[in-house]
């Protein structure tokens, strides 16, 4: 969550910053809020109002791989090429509208309806030159294939060759899950750079991070118009195939400052009409307008602890599993607010969903509160104390360490100072030490921690519930360069109890790889199995929550559906993706 990129990084930071409202509520999500006497007309002079509450208007810039300024808007700007429906579990086609596997061959099949915002038609040569830019930043579908091996067939044709045996699933999540927004006359002269290149991941001249992109050239339905003091619009394409979607003018993007204070007291006060992510509690819903209708998506990441594997103290197996046993999480979650959090009934590594659809959670310990064990496994591990008020020794040193979490980040903050609490109420000396996002990113990156607040899992993205991504994020994770941030032993073999009185030797690497290269249903179920039991006993990560996140669209001007009728609520976002599909229409009440 700290260097990421892209929509994705996008989606894994939305609704985190400011605010320090404890709790969650449902909204007025049942229909409650409709106002009979709007009525959709045949156009609104009018743009949706919406605004950023990171980025200045002036700094909005159009590279997606930078997070410093490319905004939220980039959702309205350029199409995706599919679209992730997470309620359906499956991607939903768009600028692909179909695509199929056989005999290791992805074939994409474009659409031919789509342009660029300079006139140029939308063909399978513009995806693949995506795809081939992001082998400068070695994407996730270069672990399975090679640009060589992808090809565009003919205008609306793509085929990618992926390496043999590669896990089907894998492959729809590794290309589908993404945006056009590399547009050749943008991106042109970097193409050429890499293609070039003998090696682009690695060579210096090629700055893929640094490109400037100060104005957009869109495939989506929406351009920008014009830059004013404090705010920016954004068009509608008159000359796309979306176009007559739009009823309205665009929208209407402003800075909001405050963080979610500052988006609460906007809504309050109804000066702007949606926002893609949004922390608010039962407090702040309690001032917003009947007429504003909250969506919960499940967003697959949320808090997590991390130990760092190189400290004194979290080194051993047996003080991290004392860490988990002095936890009361439904606690920790209530301070911060229940309403949007689902808990994790068993420590598998997987999301919610997935443990579900995975594992049988009998198998696995839960970690429930118990100070009785905190006491047996820190004696096993050679600590000692006098009585229950003192804290913790091993060789005359205290068990005393910092949480690091990042400051401002309200759903993560109030839970950790829960923590850090029944911690010291267990007899560690624990402290919560908040830090700038960039001091705590640079902490993390150099090892500077003994445990850190920490995104469970890359949210916001389709591959969130699919245990290979999900595991290679928690045993492997690339966040902040390699190895691993946390000096987990990734590719050493581990032993933890098999679940029936014996022994089971883990290699998490080896495991991670066959899930990948692998179309065998029961060798992946294996490897599952065994990744969650690993995780279960070794901790690399202790998991908090599971957050949903929280999305706005007013109904005071505007008319969508009711959620219950459409599945493509349940996408990031609402308030871009149901005007693509027609399902957000302007009223009389807009022009107001």
């Amino acid at each position: 969550m700290l260097a990421v990129t892209g929509t994705a990084g996008a989606a894994a930071l939305a609704g985190c910053f400011g605010g320090d409202d404890n709790g969650n509520g449902n909204g007025t999500d049942d229909g409650s809020a409709v106002n009979p006497d709007q009525e959709v007309v045949d156009h609104a002079d009018a743009y949706f109002r919406t605004a950023d509450g990171e980025h200045q208007i002036t700094d909005f810039q159009y590279n997606p791989h930078p997070w410093a300024g490319y905004s939220h808007i980039s959702f309205a700007l350029f199409a995706e090429w599919t679209k992730y429906l997470v309620g359906q579990d499956d991607y939903y086609p768009h600028a692909v509208e179909d695509w199929d596997i056989d005999d290791g061959v992805m074939t994409l099949h474009i659409s031919d309806e789509f342009t660029w915002a300079d006139g140029e038609e939308v063909t399978a040569e513009d995806f693949v030159m995506q795809l081939e830019l992001l082998e400068a930043l070695e994407d996730d579908v270069y672990d399975f294939t090679d640009a060589d091996d992808i090809e565009a067939v003919d205008d609306y044709t793509v085929e990618i060759g992926f390496d043999e045996g590669t896990n089907h699933d894998v492959m729809r999540h590794v290309v589908l899950d993404r945006d056009l927004d590399h547009p050749p006359a943008d991106w042109a002269e970097v193409h050429e750079q890499v293609v070039d290149s003998d090696d682009p991941a690695g060579d210096e001249d090629i700055d893929v991070f640094g490109h400037d992109v100060d104005e957009p050239t869109p495939s989506g339905p929406i351009d920008l118009e014009e830059v004013q003091e404090g705010r920016a619009l954004f068009g509608v394409r008159d000359d796309h195939h979306l176009a007559d979607n739009f009823n309205w003018e665009g929208y209407e993007m402003g800075h909001q400052s405050g963080g979610n204070e500052g988006f609460h007291q906007a809504f309050a006060a109804q000066e702007i009409d949606g926002v893609h992510s949004l922390f608010a509690g039962p407090g702040a819903l309690e001032q917003f307008p009947d007429t504003l209708e909250q969506i919960q998506i499940p967003g697959g990441f949320g808090l997590g602890m991390v130990f760092n594997f190189d400290d004194e103290h979290f080194g051993h197996r047996e003080v991290r599993q004392a860490f988990a046993y002095a936890i009361n999480t439904e606690e920790a979650i209530a301070s911060a607010g229940a309403d949007t959090k689902m808990e994790f009934p068993v420590q598998t590594g997987l999301t919610v969903p997935a443990i579900d659809d995975w594992l049988e959670t009998d198998e696995y310990e839960s970690y429930e509160q118990d100070l009785d064990m905190v006491a047996e496994l820190l004696e096993e591990a050679g600590y000692e104390r006098e009585d229950e008020d003192d804290t913790w020794e091993r060789d005359g040193e205290t068990l005393s360490f910092e949480i690091i979490a990042p400051a401002g980040w309200g759903d993560w903050v109030t839970p950790t100072s829960t923590i850090v609490d029944q911690l010291n109420i267990a007899g560690f000396d624990a402290q919560l030490q908040t830090e700038d996002q960039g001091v705590w990113s640079d902490n993390l990156a150099n090892g500077n921690f003994s445990v850190a607040a920490y995104g469970h899992t890359e949210g916001g993205n389709a591959s969130m519930n699919h245990p290979y991504f999900t595991f290679r994020w928690k045993f492997e994770n690339p966040d902040h360069g390699r190895p691993n941030f946390f000096n987990y032993p990734e590719d050493e073999e581990i032993t933890v109890d098999d679940g029936d009185g014996g022994d089971l030797t883990v290699n998490p690497r080896e495991e991670i790889s066959t899930i990948a290269n692998s179309n065998d249903d029961d060798e992946i179920q294996d490897r599952v199995e065994n990744l969650s039991r690993l995780f279960n006993e070794d901790l690399p990560m202790y998991l908090i929550d599971e957050k949903y996140e929280q999305s706005f669209l007013s109904r005071d001007g505007w008319e969508f559906p009711q959620q219950d009728d459409s599945d493509h609520f349940m996408a990031f976002w609402p308030l871009y993706w149901l005007a693509k599909q027609d399902e957000l229409k302007a009223t009389a009440a807009a022009e107001n």
